[in-house]
């Protein structure tokens, strides 16, 4: 497992300096509030640095980081924090964000990367790894894209996330998710030909994800 981990940070890493690096500067949103790509990759190295936290949590038995139970509210918290910062500082501490989570999965042995996630214990900890460093950098790039029109490089990156997820995770349970994800995003998109392909396929590989699918906005107008 801390090998598979370790590539997923390196590819995340490389997808994060691919796309959003090359475009953190100084300058300001294009209207007042909105985030610029600095924000999205502050934005990203915290959570990140989340992450690293609740690994070493595990492996020392020390607190682990505290953050808001409501998203929205944590990510509040972390652009009043890093809003003002420059770019160069938001780059630096965005590459050891990745220096720490990839040194926080060294150092914990498997059997710790398998403990019970500090406040999920339905989770394991080692998902905090994939959850930042490819599912969390898919979603803004998702974002980013859309923004600028860019439905081919959208649908792509959603691909790019399927693709790693599932080489990483043969399993039926990661990639009857996997599955569930895509066909989410296909459904947004109109496309509920594939959109219901895909549920198809997620539902034969997890039966028990029909009753979100029937709760999910997007999904349950597939299963009528």
């Amino acid at each position: 497992m801390k090998a598979k981990l370790l590539g997923l940070i390196e590819i995340g890493r490389q997808k994060e300096a691919e796309v959003f690096v090359p475009r953190v500067d100084d300058s300001a949103p294009a209207a007042p509030g909105q985030w610029t790509v600095k924000d999205t990759v502050a934005h990203l190295l915290a959570w990140r640095q989340v992450a690293a936290g609740e690994l070493d949590s595990v492996r020392t038995g020390s607190p682990a980081p505290e953050v808001a139970d409501d998203d929205d509210i944590q990510n509040a918290e972390f652009y009043a924090q890093t809003h003002d910062e420059p770019a160069r500082s938001i780059l630096e501490s965005a590459t050891r964000s990745w220096d720490e989570l990839a040194a926080a999965v060294n150092t914990c042995s498997e059997e710790q990367l398998q403990a019970p996630r500090p406040n999920h214990p339905q989770l394991q900890v080692w998902q905090v790894v994939p959850e930042n460093a490819i599912d969390h950098m898919a979603d803004h790039l998702g974002y980013w894209y859309a923004d600028r029109g860019d439905a081919v490089s959208e649908e792509k990156v959603a691909m790019w996330r399927y693709d790693v997820e599932t080489a990483a995770f043969t399993e039926d349970r990661r990639r009857g998710v996997e599955e569930y994800v895509l066909s989410r995003f296909y459904a947004g998109k109109g496309s509920l030909e594939e959109a219901s392909n895909r549920l198809e396929r997620a539902l034969t590989l997890r039966p028990e994800l029909r009753e979100f699918a029937r709760q999910d906005p997007e999904l349950a107008k597939l299963l009528d």
